[in-house]
């Protein structure tokens, strides 16, 4: 071989050899075993599920006397305070806080003989209760066999319709939705944040009774409220931005059991002259139209009665004529069993229009009077707050 071709050669060689260990290096990549995965990540333990909900209202009231929830250190409102503030001082100044100790409340109940059927809502608690009933003396109401109640705590009497009245059932706190991280249990209620909720005592039936003592949950009802899926909680516990917990700022149902007849009642005078002429019959319409309240107004008690005032006020603040009034109002026998006599009242969406005349007497003074609309609630022989409903100045000629 010529030594003039041995460099070409040599150099063919290498090339051969390395293709042909690229190509062998290419098949013993390819032959290779995938990498083994990393080991899957563990699941989080699932948190565990929230007890089952007892029944909110398993049996007549007062209920059996209930047993400690854990984590509470008492059944008094006062051990709510610290984490559910808000909601706590919504309650505290509400008819419920008072559903006891109110004056009014008290003078009712004397009235009817002192009846458990009262006090079972008012204290709907048996550890509210000094003593209990275990009869009724010849089955009349207003005569209950009482006993000497141990698990009677004073404490959670002057409470009225306290916290644990609604939350706590058989040791277990119920709420309306699932709350991790709460230092006691919750049990989600679908019956707590219903309708018939509130039926155990704003519906009552007396023995032998025309109608029902209390018949606000069956008013709301058949109302076109009930019929639009309006509960009676999205009225009188609408949702309120705050301090839900100690730990969560949210919108939370309030507690305050709001009950405004200015949102209620809508009031409308039509008028016969846009001025008063004295010695000359003054007169017009008063339209009284129940546009906001899923119930009767008034309702719940027949004892209760709204007074609409319609008064003429001169500039020197005295009337210059009598007082027109009208009276909303379920009136009852004065004993058992409260055989209805009348009713006056409005139901949802019903209206009333009282007709107006004021004459003015020629003495008094010209000038600009004052058309005002009031309404008074009268509990019994109380006079009740006096509400404004409406304003209105008129010329006096």
């Amino acid at each position: 071989m010529s030594t003039s071709r041995w460099p070409i050669l040599r150099n063919a060689l290498v090339l051969v050899a390395l293709a042909t260990g690229a190509a062998l290096a290419g098949r013993s990549k390819e032959a290779a075993p995938p990498p083994a995965p990393p080991p899957a990540a563990e699941a989080p333990a699932a948190a565990p599920a929230p007890p089952p909900a007892p029944a909110l209202w398993p049996t007549a009231l007062p209920l059996g006397a209930q047993a400690l929830p854990e984590g509470l250190a008492n059944l008094s409102a006062q051990g709510c305070n610290a984490c559910h503030s808000q909601a706590h001082d919504g309650w505290e100044h509400s008819a419920h806080a008072q559903a006891w100790n109110d004056p009014v409340y008290q003078a009712a109940i004397q009235r009817v003989g002192g009846s458990t059927l009262c006090r079972s809502c008012h204290l709907p608690l048996a550890n509210q209760h000094p003593r209990l009933a275990v009869g009724y003396i010849d089955q009349d109401v207003s005569r209950p066999d009482l006993k000497p109640n141990p698990a009677w705590e004073p404490t959670l009497m002057a409470e009225g319709v306290t916290c644990a009245a609604c939350h706590v059932r058989e040791g277990t706190i119920l709420g309306t939705h699932e709350s991790p991280g709460a230092p006691h249990p919750v049990a989600v209620s679908a019956e707590l944040a219903s309708a018939t909720m509130c039926a155990t005592c704003h519906q009552m039936t007396w023995p032998g009774a025309d109608k029902p003592f209390y018949d606000t949950f069956g008013e709301w009802e058949s109302s076109a409220w009930s019929k639009a899926g309006v509960r009676c909680q999205d009225c009188h516990m609408p949702p309120v931005a705050g301090a839900a917990t100690a730990s969560r700022f949210a919108a939370a149902a309030s507690h305050g059991f709001t009950a405004d007849l200015r949102r209620a009642l809508s009031v409308g005078v039509s008028l016969g002259s846009p001025e008063v002429q004295r010695g000359v019959a003054f007169t017009g319409q008063l339209r009284v139209q129940n546009t906001g309240a899923g119930h009767a107004v008034p309702t719940g008690t027949p004892f209760r009665a709204d007074i609409l005032e319609i008064d003429l006020i001169g500039a020197d603040g005295k009337p210059l004529a009598p007082t027109v009034t009208h009276t909303l109002a379920r009136v009852v026998d004065e004993k058992p069993p409260y055989k209805t006599l009348s009713d006056s009242r409005l139901m949802p969406g019903a209206e009333v229009v009282v007709p107006l005349s004021f004459l003015v007497d020629q003495k008094k003074p010209a000038g600009t009077a004052t058309l005002q609309v009031s309404l008074r609630e009268r509990v019994g022989s109380s006079p009740g707050e006096l509400t404004l409903l409406q304003k209105i100045p008129i010329p006096v000629l």
